[in-house]
């Protein structure tokens, strides 16, 4: 059973204990249970503007995943990269302990792959998923393969080389770009590099399996934004010939915005979401906005 005395009363923060970790989440809202899951170098704190929108129609349970956010890991370990299948069971675990199952899954960025991986491993648990830009390298031509291979390759170096800090610095530099990174203000680059663990930890995208991807039954949404880089509508279109339950019109394009897009326009992300939830097999494949 998780600690029902909050971490925070006013946000509703819950924890969780798990083998070899205690998992921190946030219990807000009521109506049909939503479980989001937030990006690499993200937590439920930087999505706390798309959760307070989402309660309103749902009960969210947003979870700091292993290595992120609140979540914390045993002092004595190092960082160290994490299977997804972990996630997953850390996942199934709050559904469970909070008695929301089946419930709709929302995952931002590799939040969308836990997602995803949890409909497949976990399906009794899960009513349908909704994925913003899941970086599912399985999927992907050799190209975008060799790239995300290259990511978590240079995120390990940097570990290695220079801890926690430098592996965060070198995974959003390869991901937001030289330019994006070089305009983040001190206080967003100190935020990453504190939470350089879950760089490690997601990185190397452990576990994936595109083989099992068939077996998803419940619906699935894909979503991409206008301005993201390429590789993640590429992505989203071989997900989508892999997913006989996706949703008619998936991948939706969300337009004008990029990456980051359920931390910077959490209204938008609402709005896609109640779309999905309200007829997950129905939806235009044209932008939303």
């Amino acid at each position: 059973m998780p600690d029902q005395e909050p971490l925070d009363p006013v946000v509703g923060w819950r924890r969780l204990d798990r083998p070899g970790a205690s998992i921190a989440y946030r219990r807000l809202g009521t109506g049909r249970p939503l479980v989001l899951l937030h990006a690499t170098l993200s937590s439920s704190d930087q999505l706390r503007p798309l959760i307070e929108l989402l309660a309103r129609s749902f009960t969210v349970l947003a979870i700091d995943r292993r290595a992120s956010g609140r979540s914390r890991l045993p002092a004595s370990e190092p960082p160290a990269p994490i299977d997804v299948a972990v996630h997953v069971e850390d996942a199934a675990a709050v559904i469970a302990a909070e008695g929301v199952a089946p419930a709709l899954v929302a995952g931002h960025s590799y939040g969308g792959c836990v997602a995803l991986e949890l409909a497949v491993r976990r399906p009794a648990l899960v009513a349908g998923v909704w994925a913003y830009e899941p970086p599912y390298a399985p999927v992907g031509g050799p190209h975008l393969r060799a790239l995300l291979a290259e990511l978590g390759r240079r995120t390990a170096a940097a570990q290695a080389r220079g801890g926690p800090a430098a592996a965060a610095e070198t995974f959003l530099e390869l991901v937001i770009g030289r330019e994006a990174f070089a305009a983040l203000s001190p206080a967003a680059l100190a935020r990453a590099r504190a939470a350089g663990a879950a760089a490690v930890a997601d990185g190397a995208l452990l576990g994936l399996e595109a083989e099992e991807l068939a077996r998803i039954a419940c619906p699935v949404a894909l979503a991409v934004g206008s301005v993201s880089h390429s590789l993640y509508a590429e992505l989203a279109e071989q997900l989508r010939a892999r997913l006989p339950s996706a949703a008619a019109g998936s991948p939706i394009t969300l337009a004008g915005v990029g990456h980051g897009a359920p931390i910077t326009h959490p209204g938008l992300v609402t709005a896609a979401i109640e779309a999905f939830a309200a007829g997950p097999a129905a939806g235009p494949r044209s932008a939303v906005g």
